[in-house]
């Protein structure tokens, strides 16, 4: 990963910050909802199409299924933690608890810190590369939104909220450096099985802001339905570019 992206990567997260602190005083839920429609919908479309066909192109073994399982229930545990925060719960009424909060900041820069991982280039051919590192930038708006909006609705001094979001834009570029540590100093079995776990991850976040977007009633809004159509549709677009 380049200087530039990971610049990016980390304006990206302080925009999604900026702006939490901007709507602060407001309640601005559905436009969240709709943004992770179409951010999740992205993220599944680019691990199907390109994450996990690298994963297996280098590793073509039945262990490889077995750690994308095993990312989908690492991402279960951490939503013991962040309690859906990336899936759009912000859970609000409990932000006065400190353990909440401190649950939340421990498994969003776990999660942050694992995205960071496939960025790091290795065993992804380029074209991939690049569609995967557009998914998770665009993923860290809403991701650093959500983190923020906890952060100023609970702690009294927003100089601490600031202090926390800016050491959480450096998480995912952190990721990334370790999967870099980890593929040179190690066999490339050992990255490959960490990027299998990350593709378990995604695809359970992804999945399941898609289908709680249709809420507890199974119908989904117009506004939802073609966010989730345009971030598939932009994936494929990227596609058939390579």
């Amino acid at each position: 990963m380049s200087a530039t992206e990971t610049i990016l990567l980390i304006l990206m997260a302080a925009a999604g910050a900026f702006a939490a602190w901007v709507l602060r005083n407001k309640t601005k839920i559905d436009f969240l909802q709709i943004l992770l429609s179409f951010t999740g919908a992205y993220l599944l479309a680019i691990t199907v199409t390109h994450l996990v066909p690298e994963v297996f192109a280098h590793n073509n073994s039945s262990n490889t299924a077995y750690f994308i399982l095993a990312g989908f229930f690492v991402q279960l545990l951490i939503v013991q933690f962040t309690r859906g925060i990336e899936h759009g719960h912000l859970h609000l009424h409990e932000a006065g608890s400190g353990g909440y909060v401190a649950g939340v900041v421990f498994g969003l820069t776990l999660h942050a810190f694992l995205e960071g991982v496939p960025l790091s280039g290795s065993d992804i051919g380029h074209d991939h590369a690049e569609h995967v590192y557009y998914a998770i930038l665009i993923h860290k708006l809403p991701e650093a939104f959500s983190l923020a909006t906890v952060l100023f609705f609970s702690l009294k001094k927003h100089s601490h909220a600031a202090i926390i979001l800016l050491l959480f834009t450096l998480v995912t570029p952190a990721g990334a450096w370790a999967g870099h540590f980890l593929s040179e100093r190690s066999a490339g079995h050992s990255i490959n099985w960490l990027l299998a776990i990350v593709c378990g991850t995604f695809i359970h976040i992804s999945t399941t802001i898609i289908f709680e977007s249709s809420g507890k009633a199974h119908h989904i809004s117009l506004y939802k339905f073609l966010a989730i159509l345009l971030g598939t549709g932009l994936s494929l677009i990227g596609l058939l570019g390579t």
